[in-house]
């Protein structure tokens, strides 16, 4: 089929991609293995307002539970760090109606859709992939395009039969666990609050989500590889437990139990070949210290099907043509990510005291700067203090040129 793309995944990232590929004039067909898009519901549901933004996607106001203006952030020793802005930064969303809503906003745009239906494979012709293999009412079906864009999540098909990547390894991938909880006694509402320490949460952190009406999102994302207890476990102590939990969810009650996966070792060193791309979780794009990844993958998702289509209407799909969708999401996140893998990976190095102590010299800005890969104004704090683990971790910061 003349401009015909084919997009593998219908949550954001895919239907953003559809939308994008849309908009620059190209036929789209959104397939999914799921019959109901959004279920299950796989993650702590935040997302900020800069990525629609500038994916000029706006956010369905149906899916809204609660607006938030920032975080705070319990060092192991429970000092807390508050960031917040004058108004709403982001929201607690219901992704039931979220991706849903994407999903049909792509259909009502134009786009084809075929749920239910599992990739297969993928079909080539002279090296370049042209389609998908995908069996539908129990029937195979070869599914013809000029471009097909992999937005079908951590465990992508795309990815692997294209070659792009082959499966992660264990300590790439944080294991989440999270409960949906009624009648909670937040202390504050309007912020995220974030728990770390190596007791609490190995390589990951709790999250305590606001969710409106006494309903919060209470989760834990820990990593691959090291931890001695399941995810689960980790939370359930918590909430028995820890003196935030004893506070706030002392009275809470499950309604409902999620569990997921994210993968945090950074984006995909090569997401284009001959044919196809890949974008969101299964391009890798979700950012390694915060987890978070809606917001990436619609912007990535906006570019990857705009990139789609003109190269379709050139008829030039080679990996060299696409190469301009990897430029250009590269170009506003690729520092970010970079520098942000090089930080988490030096946190996990420093001992839940020396993080204390960093808590004590933090500022909420501070902590948005760091995770966004931008330098800091602590360096003459931490000499301050004396503390030689503290200033070894400045030292080191300093390599990384974040102080």
């Amino acid at each position: 089929m003349t401009n015909h793309i084919i997009v593998v995944g219908a949550g954001p990232a895919g239907s953003s991609a559809a939308m994008g590929a849309l908009r620059a004039g190209a036929k789209v067909t959104i397939v999914d293995r799921k019959t109901n898009v959004g279920i299950p519901v796989q993650c702590g549901e935040a997302i900020g307002k800069t990525g629609p933004g500038v994916a000029e996607i706006e956010i369905p106001e149906e899916s809204i539970r609660a607006p938030v203006r920032g975080f705070r952030i319990y060092s192991p020793g429970q000092v807390s760090v508050d960031y917040a802005t004058k108004e709403p930064s982001g929201f607690i969303i219901d992704r039931r109606v979220f991706d849903k809503e994407l999903f049909a906003r792509a259909t009502e745009a134009g786009a084809d859709s075929l749920l239910g239906a599992r990739v297969l494979d993928v079909t080539r012709s002279n090296g370049t992939i042209d389609g998908a293999v995908v069996r539908y009412n129990g029937q195979r079906q070869t599914l013809k395009a000029q471009i097909v864009i992999g937005a079908d999540g951590v465990n992508s098909q795309i990815a692997r039969l294209t070659g792009l990547r082959k499966a992660y390894k264990p300590d790439d991938i944080d294991s989440c666990f999270a409960y949906e909880m009624a009648n909670c006694n937040l202390e504050v509402t309007d912020l995220m609050e974030f728990l770390l320490g190596s007791e609490v949460s190995p390589r990951g952190y709790i999250w305590i989500f606001p969710k409106g009406n006494g309903r919060a999102n209470v989760g834990i994302g820990i990593g691959g590889g090291i931890e001695t207890k399941t995810a689960k476990e980790y939370l359930d102590h918590f909430l028995k437990n820890h003196d935030v939990a004893k506070r706030q969810l002392n009275d809470a009650k499950v309604i409902e139990t999620r569990v997921g996966a994210l993968p945090v070792c950074g984006p995909n060193k090569v997401n284009v070949v001959n044919g196809a791309l890949l974008v969101g979780d299964a391009a890798g794009q979700i950012h390694p210290i915060t987890g978070g990844g809606m917001g990436y993958a619609m912007v990535c998702g906006s570019i990857a099907g705009r990139v789609a289509a003109e190269s379709a209407q050139k008829e030039t799909v080679t990996a060299t043509n696409l190469q301009q969708y990897e430029k250009e999401w590269r170009k506003l996140y690729g520092a970010e990510f970079d520098q942000s893998l090089r930080l988490r990976e030096l946190i996990l190095q420093t001992e839940d005291a020396t993080l204390d102590k960093l808590a004590n010299i933090v500022t909420g800005e501070s902590i948005v700067q760091l995770t966004a890969g931008k330098k800091v104004k602590i360096f003459m704090k931490a000499m301050s203090t004396g503390d030689r683990k503290l200033i070894t971790l400045m030292q080191e910061l300093r390599k990384l040129r974040m102080v």
